[in-house]
């Protein structure tokens, strides 16, 4: 998995760029709720409107920043908890494609040749089949969902000592600072979660059960010879 390496990867954290900016509003009402005690009938539709247009146009920059800060190797470690090779590609063969009922492993084998064993050789292969399905929907749509879980769970966890040490230097007490910390972490742990499953998943059901199901002859080659 190469999610950041090329064009087809920007154009889908430029898709999943307001769903970043949803959650950060929502971050900052649930703050205003829990950690500054603002009253929940304070937040009339019409304050609300307010505050979602303002944090809207503001906001975009400061989350392009924020996952700009992270290379896309550090996030995958923060979600999938490996230093060396944390990409599911990585363990494509080994772990995940013989984990997947769906997968027939002889049919896989003859249609993609034998399986690498080395987790960087695993990776390698597996990017080349992923490049030949890329396009396909429900490949397109995986990827989507894991990069945005992948970065959302990035942005929470440099919030989590961000947040809490603005609140203490603006002179908040500590259950207010301690609620603020709770949040972005419990939102991080979520996030990873939910990103380590969508990208165990876009591993074996998007792209490895493909290939396990038909041939996949690769067009894109054939066009370049043509």
């Amino acid at each position: 998995m190469r999610d950041t390496k090329n064009y087809g990867s920007k154009t889908l954290k430029g898709r999943n760029l307001a769903w970043l900016v949803a959650t950060l509003i929502l971050d900052f009402l649930v703050l205003l709720v829990l950690a500054f005690h603002t009253a929940i009938e304070d937040l009339t539709p019409t304050r609300l409107a307010a505050v979602r247009a303002s944090l809207t146009a503001l906001l975009p920059i400061p989350v392009l920043i924020f996952s700009s800060l992270i290379s896309a190797d550090h996030k995958a470690i923060l979600v999938f908890w490996r230093c060396k090779h944390p990409l599911p590609g990585s363990r494509a063969f080994s772990v995940h494609a013989p984990a997947d009922h769906r997968i027939d492993l002889t049919k896989l084998k003859k249609n993609v040749g034998e399986f690498p064993v080395g987790e960087r050789d695993q990776n390698a292969k597996w990017y080349g089949l992923y490049k030949q399905v890329d396009s396909d929907p429900s490949v397109v749509d995986s990827h989507k969902n894991y990069l945005l879980f992948r970065d959302i769970a990035a942005m929470s966890l440099l919030l989590v000592p961000i947040v809490p040490a603005v609140m203490y230097f603006s002179g908040l007490d500590t259950p207010r600072i301690l609620i603020s910390t709770a949040w972005f972490l419990g939102q991080y742990l979520v996030a990873a979660f939910a990103a380590r499953t969508t990208g165990i998943r876009f591993v074996q059901k998007n792209v490895l059960a493909v290939h396990a199901s038909r041939k996949v002859t690769n067009s894109r080659k054939k066009e370049a010879d043509g």
